[in-house]
């Protein structure tokens, strides 16, 4: 007879929620999760990230829409213009960005005991409406929060709906060939 671990349900659910906390915060999972077949994976409810142990995660963003613009809130804490990049290419706006933490053993002031921050990148890709103006996009960040503005521009106007009157043939319809209900 084989040994086999048996799994808790409680923990596995347990680990499976610290795992979509950690993700939320754009840690990663770093507990495995198993799965009901008893394989070991990450959790599926949340997409793959990673972040506490360095990497690249999707930072959580805010869309707002005004009467003029539509807006992208994003916290960057620690950030300065020159980390963070807004580009645009074929009516897709990516945001992204990178923060480096340099780690010392040492400090001016005495040994460092404990050190949890870390350095991370992110980005993010949205594709433009059809009312935004691209040529009057910006980007600014203050106090660690990024705000891209792009502007909206008039649409044409589109036409009124109108109601085009259906009329009878009377003399059947016509084919390209020749005459309708002919048979050969």
């Amino acid at each position: 007879m084989a040994l086999t671990m048996w799994n808790d349900p409680f923990m596995t659910e347990m680990d499976r929620t610290m795992n979509r906390m950690l993700n939320t915060f754009g840690m990663g999972s770093l507990f495995p999760t198993t799965t009901t077949r008893g394989t070991t994976g990450t959790d599926i409810f949340r997409p793959s990230t990673t972040g506490a142990l360095g990497g690249t995660f999707n930072i959580p963003m805010d869309i707002v829409e005004t009467a003029n613009n539509f807006e992208l809130h994003a916290d960057t804490p620690g950030m300065t213009p020159e980390d963070v990049k807004v580009e645009l290419d074929n009516g897709v706006l990516t945001v992204s960005g990178n923060r480096k933490v340099v780690r010392e053993d040492t400090t001016a002031g005495g040994r460092v005991w404990r050190s949890e921050r870390s350095s991370y990148g992110f980005s993010r890709s949205f594709t433009l409406p059809d009312n935004a103006n691209p040529e009057g996009i910006n980007a600014t960040i203050d106090k660690g929060v990024l705000c891209v503005c792009i502007p909206k521009k008039e649409m044409p106007e589109m036409p009124a709906p109108k109601r085009i009157a259906v009329t009878g043939g009377g003399g059947g319809m016509k084919s390209i060939g020749g005459t309708a209900g002919t048979t050969a």
